[in-house]
């Protein structure tokens, strides 16, 4: 992977990880959809345009965002997902 994965791919990783684990925190679902997409470490430490973080984990949140919008997939306690 030469580079990080879109938004797409992301919420449809989102979707998968958590139809397999039920629910999941925000940090569990990170790692599973790094390991499912093989994300190597250099693209993770991509930072964020605004530097206050990971691109990776900026894409992430806009991807549970979208999804949660879509009523794909809800978080009954903080930081805790699951899909709908």
């Amino acid at each position: 992977m030469e580079k990080l994965p879109t938004k797409t791919e992301l919420t449809i990783a989102i979707r998968d990880v958590l139809r397999e684990h039920r629910p999941m925190t925000t940090a569990e679902i990170n790692a599973a959809v790094i390991e499912r997409l093989q994300i190597p470490d250099p693209l993770l430490e991509i930072e964020d345009a605004n530097c206050t973080g990971s691109e990776y984990s900026y894409r992430m949140r806009w991807a549970r965002t979208e999804l949660k919008q879509k009523g794909k997939i809800k978080s009954p306690g903080r930081g805790v997902w699951e899909i709908v």
